[in-house]
């Protein structure tokens, strides 16, 4: 019992042993596959960026370079005062955590990984196989044969295809069988051989413009969707830049409406003395007192708008929601301090820039040769199959020296229904796409002069903004000197303080706005440019700033 008890223990132990191993092979052969197709992925990314626009620029899906976001991480989330972000750490951490924007980039390289076995069907392809049996055979009479008694048949192949630009395909082989007689080992039988074949289409499928398409096309949409991806990230951090700017305009807003309370507050009790004392009605406390449950519910209204920006902006970010993190009020300072930014361009250089640099306007003009392209393929198509074959094989266990063929076959088409709707598609989808292109730069266009009006528009109404200001200003200065002589009431001076803060915050919300529909603008004609954490350059810029 005991010697059955150990032998089990033992045969446990190799199981054990036998699975550790196992997992240990499986996770390396993974690790080893992750690296190939990363390699290889990553490798189309850039040489499509290359080609696509010009410079090759840093990508990658991996989250391992996310110093920005493991520091907040590791905040204290119940510290009473909230941590700063400015407009640069932001923009870094919504390019490194943003859950779509992860998205968008596995898409990407996706489209990469996909190519890879495109191009895999034109390389040369090997291919191996091996194979050993043995069979079992019961007789009419009931006897039969042990496993093993009419020998082993064992055997291996290697080769070797490859897909030629002219469209022929070539293949090259070796194979090897054994057959052992266990009972007989000197009867035992082993043959080999080697081959070459070629296929050469003369007519149909002839020709590299047929051949490597689909190689052609792969190749083309991966620098399509580099393009896609460019125009994405840009927009993307336009969005969050605006988004981020959005929370400290809803602050401000907060901070308006709590001293707005404030002063409510204490001009109701300034009402309330003057009614005790009979220099007033009771009905004026009365509305002094409705006053301050009002700008009550707005500051109430205005804290809530407030906590959800701030977790939209988080939720955006791909940041915790109690995360305590707030954006930096200084970087609407620094936006005021810089002031408007005049753009150097005319509307017709800026039409003109869109027309001709817009990535999205390449990529449909591109896809119209792609049309084309398919619309003289498929014209192609309605020639007949003509295909001289060549194959030698060498048997090197036959006296016979080497065997060959020469062969070719011809295969007319009389039912062409298939072939006269597909060029028939051709066409239409080539007159559809031109179309498209049209639709498209007309839209650029538009967008172009509606920014333009947009920026006009701003600009002319900050300026009647700062206009505001200075009168605002002036009146609490004359409200001041009159509240001194006893000539205005204190809910006076405050409501000059109100709208002198309201003016501030009116500039300060078309600036913005101004700000925002500038960076569009550069975008729209293709002159926004970002470095790989997010921060943009202006024209006149050397170095990418963190505010516009």
């Amino acid at each position: 019992m005991f010697m059955l008890k150990s032998i089990s223990n033992s045969i446990f132990s190799m199981c054990l042993f036998g699975l550790a191993l196992f997992s240990v092979s499986c996770t390396k052969i993974g690790n080893y596959a992750q690296t190939r197709a990363d390699k290889a992925a990553y490798g189309n990314i850039m040489a499509s960026q290359q080609l696509g626009l010009g410079v090759a620029e840093p990508f990658t899906i991996s989250d391992e370079d996310q110093h920005e976001l493991r520091a907040l991480l590791e905040l204290d989330r119940n510290a009473p005062e909230p941590e700063l972000l400015s407009l640069s750490d932001a923009l870094a951490i919504a390019l490194a955590n943003s859950r779509s924007y992860q998205s968008r980039k596995e898409t990407l390289f996706l489209v990469a990984l996909g190519l890879t076995e495109v191009q895999k069907d034109f390389n040369l392809n090997f291919n191996g196989a091996a194979f050993a049996g043995t069979s079992y055979t019961t007789f009419d009479d009931g006897t039969a044969e042990s496993f093993g008694d009419t020998g082993v048949d064992a055997g291996y192949a290697v080769g070797a295809k490859k897909v030629l630009a002219t469209g022929a395909n070539v293949s090259l082989g070796f194979s090897q069988n054994v057959f052992r007689y266990f009972t007989s080992p000197d009867a035992a039988d082993e043959t080999s051989s080697v081959g070459f074949g070629i296929v050469q289409p003369l007519l149909r499928g002839f020709g590299p413009l047929v051949t490597k398409e689909p190689l052609r096309q792969a190749e083309r949409d991966m620098i399509y969707a580099v393009r896609d991806f460019k125009r994405y990230q840009q927009d993307f951090v336009i969005d969050t830049t605006a988004q981020f700017y959005s929370v400290l305009r809803t602050r401000d807003q907060l901070i308006n409406e709590q001293k707005n309370y404030e002063s409510t507050i204490a001009n109701r009790e300034q009402t309330e003395s003057y009614a005790k004392a009979g220099r007033i009605a009771d009905f004026q406390a009365a509305q002094a007192l409705q006053s301050e449950l009002n700008a009550a519910d707005r500051w109430a209204l205005s804290r809530s708008s407030y906590q959800q920006a701030l977790d939209d902006l988080r939720y955006a970010l791909g940041l915790p929601i109690e995360l305590n993190v707030e954006p930096d009020p200084a970087e609407l300072t620094n936006l005021v301090h810089r002031g408007l930014v005049e753009l150097d361009i005319t509307l017709a250089v800026s039409l003109e820039s869109a027309a001709s640099n817009r990535l999205d306007l390449i990529n449909q003009r591109e896809k119209v040769e792609d049309r084309e392209r398919k619309l003289e393929i498929q014209r192609r198509d309605f020639l007949p199959d003509l295909d001289v074959s060549y194959t030698v094989d060498k048997n090197f266990s036959s006296d016979t020296d080497v065997e060959q063929n020469l062969g070719v076959g011809l295969d007319l088409p009389f039912d062409w229904t298939e072939r006269r709707n597909a060029y028939r598609r051709a066409q239409i989808s080539l007159e559809r796409q031109i179309r498209n292109v049209e639709e498209s730069e007309d839209d650029v266009t538009r967008t172009v002069r509606d920014l333009w009006r947009k920026l006009e528009r701003n600009r002319s109404v900050y300026k009647n903004r700062l206009l505001s200001v200075k009168l605002a200003g002036r009146q609490v200065e004359s409200t001041t000197l009159l509240l001194q002589q006893g000539k205005a009431l204190t809910r006076d001076l405050l409501d000059a303080q109100n709208e002198l803060l309201s003016s501030e915050n009116s500039a300060t919300v078309t600036l913005v706005d101004y700000t925002i529909n500038r960076l569009r603008f550069w975008n729209a004609i293709e002159r926004f440019k970002i470095d790989p954490k997010g921060m943009w350059y202006e024209e006149d810029d050397e170095e990418p700033v963190a505010t516009p």
